[in-house]
């Protein structure tokens, strides 16, 4: 029972973030969609709060929490604008015929064999013992951010400067259940892997008719249960940074991103990219500037930067303003020099690479995915915010590799196949951008796209 009061209590999030899903300029979307939104956004907005308590000394109490995270949600809501389409019938991604069914099916399943691979654990992450879900008991025990147990000396290998975000949602959980259920912990990744699997089609949709988007998001899932379960990634932060990048990259390819109210989600959810894990940094950044220099229709250019960036500069900020404070930490730590780098090593880095990710599902996860887009034909220039996302990680990647003078193939070995696994989920929805907004009727916005997105 502990363990699903745990899981449960992840629902408040949703609580948190509908004042502002619920706005008007959003009504463009499926439910199906805005619900998931409204779980990523309060998870934000709720580690945001948890964060700002521990910067000004008060411990965390749920019965303040929650009214506070929602109050934030609520506070944005006159920066929301746009239009308020009224949606025709038939905008709902989960009707249609065979195939659709068949796609829906295939998601259904692959969130099926990730459910039991989780839960006869073959799937747990050996990082959930040793960092997530250990720093996530004892903050949910001294109801904040424990300062004396990151100074410990035989603590710093728990990454003390890593961002907040997965630790703060679990020790939330924690309070509310009150102990943490370390299987329950686990499941994370089946359960949020639903969540993207009932998300992702109706903002697809807007984009490709419903058939596409039902078969494109069973792939992204598939592929995202197929390495997650060879990586062992169930516990950790790979499977809620998965959901906020995917959800995110969606929304700003999407027609609906011309709108205010869209960028500014998608800004909140980039801020729980960055605060998930370090190289949700890269993500963030390279994301927002591709879609601002690409996206013409997204302007002014200085209120878009403001909605997709400042929601991040605060959250980091926050942390890196609560580190300094505590003289734990100032920045992110790394591998040495930032141009201390070993190029020599660069043909050894991109074989290891090769072969940790040919080991993960025979490589499947990113090769289908890549084919899938190879087919499509001629990218349009909207897809280049995936692609050029997916370019920029693997740049990151590879940069990050290349800063160990000692040879990195053991360490490459246990990391690639789960730091690749969004490269995968962006392939695919630069596939959905191959072609313009669907013209059928069941489309949910206006399809016709500005003259520099031809």
């Amino acid at each position: 029972m502990t363990g699903a009061a745990w899981l449960l209590s992840l629902s408040l999030a949703a609580v948190c973030g509908w004042p502002l899903l619920s706005h008007r300029s959003l009504r463009g979307l499926p439910l199906s969609s805005r619900l998931v939104l409204s779980g990523a956004a309060g998870a934000v907005l709720l580690s945001a709060a948890m964060t700002c308590a521990v910067v000004l000394g008060l411990r965390w109490s749920i019965a303040v929490l929650v009214p506070v995270a929602a109050a934030m949600a609520a506070a944005l809501r006159p920066f929301a604008r746009g239009e308020a389409p009224s949606p025709p019938p038939g905008r709902d991604a989960f009707g249609g015929g065979t195939w659709t069914a068949a796609a829906h099916a295939l998601a259904a399943l692959a969130v099926a064999v990730a459910f039991l691979a989780t839960w006869s654990g073959a799937a747990t992450s050996p990082d959930l013992i040793f960092f997530w879900g250990a720093k996530a008991q004892q903050f949910a025990a001294a109801r904040t951010i424990d300062v004396p147990f990151l100074q410990n000396v035989f603590h710093r290998y728990m990454h003390l400067y890593y961002p907040p975000f997965v630790t703060n949602v679990y020790a939330f959980a924690t309070m509310a259940a009150g102990r943490f259920p370390w299987t329950a912990a686990t499941l994370t990744f089946p359960l949020l892997l639903g969540a993207l699997a009932v998300g992702l089609p109706g903002i697809l949709r807007t984009r490709v008719e419903r058939r596409a988007a039902a078969a494109l998001s069973a792939l992204a899932i598939a592929a995202i249960a197929c390495a997650g379960i060879d990586a062992d990634v169930a516990g950790n932060a790979e499977m809620p940074l998965l959901l906020l990048e995917a959800m995110a990259v969606a929304l700003l390819v999407s027609p609906h991103a011309r709108q205010p109210s869209t960028q500014l989600v998608a800004g909140i959810l980039l801020a729980g990219v960055i605060t998930a894990k370090v190289e949700g940094l890269p993500f963030a950044l390279a994301t927002a500037a591709l879609f601002l220099l690409l996206r013409a229709d997204a302007r002014p250019i200085g209120a878009a930067s403001a909605r997709l960036l400042l929601p991040a500069v605060a959250c980091l900020g926050t942390w890196f303003l609560f580190g300094a404070t505590r003289h734990l930490f100032t920045g992110y730590a790394g591998e040495g020099k930032f141009l201390d780098l070993y190029p020599g090593r660069l043909a050894a880095v991109v074989r290891s690479i090769g072969t940790a990710l040919a080991a993960t599902g025979y490589g499947l996860p990113w090769l289908v995915p890549l084919a899938v887009v190879l087919a499509s034909g001629r990218p349009r220039r909207v897809s280049l915010i995936p692609l050029g996302t997916a370019a920029a990680l693997t740049a990151f990647f590879l940069f990050t590799y290349l800063h160990r003078a000692e040879n990195p193939a053991l360490w490459i070995s246990w990391s690639a196949a789960r730091i690749f696994m969004p490269v995968a989920m962006l392939l695919v929805v630069a596939t959905a951008c191959g072609a313009p907004p669907s013209p059928s009727p069941e489309t949910t916005v206006p399809t016709q796209e500005a003259p520099s997105q031809r």
